[in-house]
């Protein structure tokens, strides 16, 4: 019995360690009372990262580090991939991260000061990614403008001489990031309304202002899309937009291309690389989302599925395979979802109940294959990189195989 409770404790202190050391450590409510975020970094609306400090927190993971410990209130200090976090420990984990030589255990002066040297490394690490992203919009606009070249349109944008009483405030902001403290924009065009401290401008024209926002698409891509609004009255009275102005007349009045025209053009042109480049990621298509469940034993099973191959889609048969938690088959199978799918249309199916029956035990399915059959009997399987998830969560890889049945 002695020993038996000894190889209890042995087990609870190696995955404790485990928690606590490794990628996919998590803190929860289960083994701790309190996770806050002291400086954290989250993506807005415009790309951009914004800064967030003392944010309490349902889960702490995807710790990159544990770099210190206050005996005295249990708190552990971690770094996360985008975020300082302070976490007070429950009994247990305390009792054992005391005990772990590797965490320095500091308080006062010396706690305060590594805090702020991580959230130093934070700021640093997420200023270059702001930077980074600054230049990938002015790299995006650059590359369709080259490609709008046949449609007879060239983007002309020039920098006149700034005047000197404005060289500082020149020096410091760039022209095109134009502040709107946060008044509302509605594109006249496709009546898209955008909210945020300062917006990506392209020009100012007569009345209107002229802005690019890159809008997210399907399987992670993302595409350049130009918008023209009329200037709001509260906008055009706000003292800080006219100074911004003011300094920068030149270069944002200076392109005289804007118009419909060239925004539905340079549009098209952009939409039409995101398509191009989606059905080169997803020749045939790609799920939606897709989500599975038992119900007393029996294997309950939804999807949605969009088609992007030219030929409408009749039935698509989706082979999955379902494993306990040490990778156990305890099931296979597959289900019919029946068309039609026309290109670039979308279709649901699900199976409130089946003839499939799983163990009790069964706690992952997986994808392995889908079959597609077209309306003119043609058939095409897909595996490996040819099965694409909208959702990288429900995806999970195959073989890499491309196996045909028939010629798509």
């Amino acid at each position: 019995m002695i020993k038996t409770k000894f190889t209890k404790k042995i087990v609870l202190l190696f995955f404790l360690l485990l928690n606590v050391f490794t990628a996919n450590a998590q803190f929860t409510n289960s083994n701790s009372f309190i996770r806050k975020a002291l400086v954290s970094y989250e993506k807005g609306n415009n790309g951009y990262y914004q800064k967030v400090t003392d944010k309490m927190l349902d889960v702490v993971d995807s710790i990159v580090s544990n770099y210190a410990y206050n005996k005295n209130t249990q708190t552990l200090y971690v770094l996360t991939n985008n975020s300082n976090c302070a976490v007070t420990l429950n009994k247990d984990y305390a009792k054992i991260v005391k005990k772990i030589k590797l965490i320095p255990h500091l308080d006062d002066e010396k706690l305060d000061a590594v805090i702020q040297k991580v959230n130093k490394t934070l700021d640093n690490k997420y200023a270059n990614l702001n930077n980074l992203w600054a230049k990938h919009i002015k790299d995006s606009i650059d590359k369709v403008k080259a490609d709008s070249i046949e449609m007879g349109k060239q983007y002309k944008l020039k920098i006149a001489k700034h005047n000197k009483e404005l060289d500082d405030y020149r020096n410091k902001h760039q022209w095109n990031w134009v502040p709107i403290n946060g008044k509302e924009l509605s594109c006249a065009l496709c009546h898209e309304k955008y909210t945020v401290d300062s917006v990506y401008c392209i020009g100012i024209k007569n009345d209107s202002i002229y802005y690019a926002i890159r809008d997210n698409g399907k399987l992670g891509l993302s595409y350049l899309t130009l918008h023209a609004c009329k200037i709001p009255y509260d906008l055009a009275i706000d003292s800080s937009f006219l100074y911004h102005y003011e300094a920068n007349k030149d270069s944002l009045s200076n392109d005289t291309i804007l118009n419909s025209g060239f925004i539905i053009d340079v549009n098209y042109v952009s939409y039409a690389n995101y398509i191009r480049e989606l059905k080169r990621i997803a020749p045939y298509g790609y799920f939606e989302n897709w989500s599975w469940d038992t119900k007393y034993s029996m294997i309950t099973f939804n999807f949605e599925y969009t088609n992007t191959y030219a030929k409408t889609i009749r039935y698509i048969d989706i082979y999955f395979k379902i494993t306990n938690d040490v990778n156990d088959v305890r099931s296979v199978g597959h289900f019919r979802g029946t068309g039609p799918v026309k290109e670039f249309n979308s279709a649901s199916w699900e199976w409130d109940s089946s003839s499939y029956f799983t163990y009790g035990d069964a706690s992952n399915m997986e994808i392995t294959k889908a079959i597609i059959t077209y309306m003119n009997g043609t058939k095409k399987v897909l595996t490996g990189r040819l099965l694409q998830f909208n959702d990288d969560a429900d995806s999970q890889e195959a073989s890499d195989s491309n196996e045909d049945v028939g010629d798509a």
